[in-house]
């Protein structure tokens, strides 16, 4: 009877272990997860970082864009002629300017 008795003590503690450390790695497992750097913190950042990133980009190849217009026209006549030209509607003589105009909806 003892030894069934102690067998049964044992059996309970045994399950008693499992459950606290099982319990532990849940609570381990939440805490990992949904702290404010946890493995969703981090990934939420990771897209952030993303998405800032594509905008540095486009913005880095309009400033090159734009770079390159300050250029030409700092350095090259004929095109800021022609830039004058467009933006002021002015034509040479003998020549139409004519402007397209998108349609209204």
């Amino acid at each position: 009877m003892y030894g069934e008795r102690r067998r049964l003590e044992s059996k309970r503690e045994r399950l008693f272990t499992t459950l606290l450390i099982t319990a532990a790695f849940l609570v381990a497992g939440a805490i990992l997860l949904f702290n404010r750097n946890g493995f969703m913190a981090i990934t939420e950042m990771e897209r952030r970082i993303e998405t800032v990133q594509s905008v540095n980009d486009s913005l880095a190849r309009e400033i090159d864009s734009l770079n390159n217009v300050i250029y030409l026209l700092e350095n090259d006549s004929l095109y800021m002629e022609k830039r004058v030209r467009e933006i002021l509607g002015w034509g040479r003589e003998g020549e139409f300017i004519i402007r397209f105009t998108e349609p209204e909806n």
